[in-house]
């Protein structure tokens, strides 16, 4: 009696395969989707505090030092002072922290990103090998 042989790995590794690729590509969206969602808060915080800048009028007061540039350079520390005075810290630090967390991100993920492509470079490769057989 003979035995008819049955190739398993084709199927496994087909499975394999999928599951491997589902989680990279949740892997890379959630990794995607933090970065855009830092960047577009560390842009919306700059625009708030330019607008906040706006309101307090902070640019004209700048433009009215800028015409007279020997106030600036003798009473520069005051100049300075008026325009740290002015800037919305709050708002600055929420930007300055956001900007820290996407930095700390990409950082600490710099591995993860490298094993993912690695991963996804192999399952292409196993892909085209599998659909020409």
């Amino acid at each position: 009696m003979s035995m008819k042989k049955i190739d398993v790995t084709h199927s496994v590794m087909d499975r394999v395969s999928r599951f491997e690729a589902r989680r990279s590509a949740r892997w890379l969206a959630v990794f995607w989707v933090t970065v855009l969602v830092l960047t577009g808060s560390i842009i919306a915080f700059f625009f708030r505090a330019f607008a906040i800048l706006s309101e307090r009028q902070t640019w004209d007061v700048l433009e009215i030092f800028y015409q007279d540039r020997e106030i600036i350079s003798e009473f520069w520390q005051d100049t300075a002072a008026v325009v740290i005075a002015e800037l919305p810290q709050k708002t600055l630090l929420l930007a300055v922290s956001a900007l820290v967390l996407l930095a700390a991100s990409w950082i600490i993920t710099r591995q993860r990103r490298r094993i993912v492509k690695r991963r996804l470079t192999e399952l292409a490769k196993w892909k085209k090998r599998s659909n020409n057989t």
